[in-house]
């Protein structure tokens, strides 16, 4: 039985339905991580979009909502005599309003730069509305910077002690004259909030530890009653997120590898959920990739169904392709083995001595060629067979005309 040809077939079918199997599995699993790919570029393409849009109308309106703040005679004098607790009791009730309304995280007012300093490294702090009793103190940053040496309105992304916020600054003036600056800001926190509302993906915004102050960082932190976070990554740091659990967005690479358009990451499976990961860079207000916000879209349900679809989609085609095998087999078996079989039965009673047996060709094909040989040969071997008789008959006959 195992050397037949019947049973080679099937063998041979058997294994062509195996691999079927395995490329349509390979196929689909392809077809899924081809979707997920897609899926991931477009949530990082829709995630920057909202992200640019909601800074550059959150520009807008803390520059002209500062503007006309300051159009408040008390201000002027408040910042010349920099005057903390003026300022904190004049700042307060506007800040509260903007905080509850659109976020607004940070308001500082600083001290002009010493006379003489055209571009300062840093500024002195006069007051923090958001944080009262922490002031007095210098601090350099970029946004600070600009402002001093340009004494006109400066917005943009800088880094702080939370944080990345977007930052909007405006001059003081007193009769003409520059006496103090002061400052809006708006953690990236709240925009992360606001995206994760409209698309229901998670955010979270890393920056390279090298551009932090451990010490502040940690007093930062403290103050906010949220656990210090600072050893969680080797070079990076997680400052604003939307996740309950921060361990998603854990990320081994650099910022400064992470190409203009964002790119996709692995997947990351975290409670029973599954999630495509992808980040995108933030560049602060001098053009410095400073920070970059990753992106986690929720493909659960997508996986579910890409697994139905990929189950339901290998066994049909299994059952198709048994049926095809059994169609296979059911056309050799007519087409071949029982061609064969009608010549070797004819074969084996010929040689048993019925010589009138014919092979007639069932159709013109190969098979039919080959019957029609094998006709041929039986002719032959009957002619030679009687002719061997024959002739043997003449002998006997002449042998025994002799005696």
């Amino acid at each position: 039985m195992f050397r037949t040809i019947k049973f080679k077939m099937i063998v041979v079918i058997a294994i062509s339905v195996g691999l079927g199997a395995l490329a349509v599995t390979w196929r689909f699993q392809r077809v899924y991580e081809d979707n997920v790919r897609l899926l991931s570029h477009e949530s990082i393409r829709s995630a920057a979009a909202a992200f640019g849009d909601l800074e550059r109308t959150s520009t807008d309106l803390m520059a002209a909502s500062l503007t006309a703040f300051l159009r408040d005679p008390a201000i002027a004098p408040a910042v010349a005599a920099k005057d903390h607790d003026r300022l904190v009791a004049i700042s307060t009730p506007t800040f509260k309003d903007y905080k509850a309304r659109y976020g607004l995280t940070n308001w500082n007012w600083w001290e002009k730069e010493p006379d003489g300093e055209a571009a300062p490294r840093a500024l002195r702090n006069i007051a923090r509305v958001q944080m009262p009793e922490k002031f007095g103190d210098l601090v350099e940053r970029t946004a600070t910077q600009r402002i001093a040496a340009e004494k006109k309105l400066v917005t943009g992304l800088d880094l702080g002690f939370t944080g990345l916020a977007l930052r909007a600054l405006l001059p003081v003036e007193q009769d003409g004259q520059v006496v103090g600056y002061v400052e809006w800001g708006l953690e990236i926190k709240t925009f992360l909030e606001r995206m994760k509302k409209l698309s229901g993906n998670e955010y979270g915004l890393v920056v390279e530890k090298s551009a932090m102050k451990h010490e502040q960082w940690t007093s930062t932190r403290k103050h906010l009653g949220d656990r210090d976070n600072w050893d969680d990554m080797k070079d990076l740091l997680l400052v604003q997120d939307t996740a309950k659990d921060a361990t998603i967005f854990q990320y081994e690479g650099s910022i400064a590898d992470v190409p203009e358009g964002g790119k996709a990451l692995e997947l990351r499976t975290k409670d029973g959920r599954t999630y495509s990961r992808g980040v995108f860079p933030v560049s602060d207000m001098a053009g410095r990739k400073v920070g970059a916000v990753f992106v986690l879209h929720d493909i659960t349900a997508l996986q579910s169904e890409m697994n139905k679809s990929r189950q339901h989609a290998i066994v049909t085609m299994m059952v198709l392709m048994v049926i095809l095998a059994f169609v296979l087999i059911g056309v050799f078996q007519a087409l071949v083995v029982r061609r064969l079989e009608k010549m070797t039965r004819v074969a084996t009673r010929v040689v048993g001595g019925e010589f009138n047996l014919e092979v007639v060709p069932a159709a013109n094909d190969e098979i039919g060629a080959f019957e029609t040989l094998f006709e041929q040969f039986r002719v032959l071997f009957v002619g030679l067979l009687e002719q061997t008789q024959g002739e043997e008959r003449s002998k006997d006959k002449s042998a025994g005309g002799g005696r």
